[in-house]
């Protein structure tokens, strides 16, 4: 909207001495809304002498059935400058729970000569570390980063991303990446199974044969972790996540995870595991206030509690 100024002259024709009045209107309009990853702040207008209002909360992923509400009112994030490290452990609050067995070796309901052929066949939706406890295949991520660091963004770009099916199992059985990064999706098995992707950005079904190779690149971020199956073999899931900065992360075995390059500052932690209540979000979808030290290592532990997970 243009601003513009409006003078309003009343002369007093009784002879009296002329008066002048000014009105000035201010301008001013919404922010414009974007969904992007990263938040940058908005400068004031020159011409507005009022206080700023808060920024609202950053976007929180949601699914189509459940909306996230929108978070109360917290404080300012503290600004720093320069980046550093969120490392922790995602470790399950009581007795690790033992992983289901899907088929008995030798049992599978499709070729069985191949799937749980050497092994039974276990469910990953939960795997607990009998010694740390710490939770398998957790997905820890930043909501909407206050920056990007190239050395962050160049190190996720180059990465070596492979979507295998062996033994009738995906794996990674949780895979993050970011857009744009290409994938080779192969086959190690002798028997033909297919991709069929439920995301909704990147969504596709392709046929894989036996032992065969296909690239494929994501093109544009997900809000949400979106389900991959293999619809040959019914018992075959994995879970993608896409974004478009590189702040991510998958716990291993002992349920550990590390990000580098973080920005320095209060950012938006969220931790996603598939058999919790809750569309799987440990913390709130807009994610949990961690800050971030320039040149620090943060650590941080999250407790996935038993009262959290569905009924498998």
């Amino acid at each position: 909207m243009k601003c513009t100024w409006t003078d309003n002259r009343v002369v007093l024709r009784a002879g009296l001495a002329a008066a002048l009045m000014a009105a000035a209107s201010g301008c001013g309009g919404p922010a414009t809304e974007t969904d992007s990853a990263v938040v940058t702040p908005t400068k004031p207008s020159a011409a507005s002498t009022s206080k700023p209002a808060a920024p609202a909360a950053s976007g929180a992923p949601t699914s189509a059935a459940t909306e996230a509400p929108a978070p109360a009112a917290s404080a300012a994030p503290v600004k720093a400058e320069g980046f550093g490290t969120l490392k922790g452990q995602v470790v399950f609050a009581g007795d690790p729970p033992p992983s289901k067995v899907l088929f008995e070796k030798g049992k599978a309901a499709k070729d069985p000569d191949v799937c749980a052929k050497d092994a039974p066949l276990l469910s990953e939706a939960l795997v607990v570390d009998s010694g740390s406890k710490g939770v398998k295949n957790v997905l820890v991520y930043i909501t909407k980063p206050t920056a990007v660091s190239d050395d962050a963004k160049k190190a996720a770009a180059s990465a070596n991303v492979v979507f295998d099916q062996s033994k009738c199992i995906f794996e990674p059985h949780v895979l993050g990446l970011m857009a744009g990064v290409p994938i080779t999706i192969k086959s190690s098995d002798p028997v033909q199974h297919n991709v069929d992707s439920k995301l909704k950005n990147n969504g596709f079904n392709n046929i894989l044969a036996a032992g065969a190779k296909q690239p494929y690149t994501p093109t544009a971020a997900e809000r949400m972790p979106g389900e991959v199956i293999c619809d040959i073999h019914s018992w075959m899931r994995a879970w993608w996540m896409v974004f478009d900065h590189p702040y991510f992360a998958v716990t291993d075995a002992k349920g550990n995870f590390e990000i580098k390059n973080v920005p320095a500052g209060t950012q938006k932690i969220v931790v996603w595991q598939e058999s919790l209540d809750k569309n799987g979000f440990l913390t709130a979808p807009s994610g949990e206030d961690i800050l971030i030290k320039a040149n620090d290592t943060v650590s941080h532990e999250f407790k996935l509690e038993p009262s959290r997970l569905r009924a498998q």
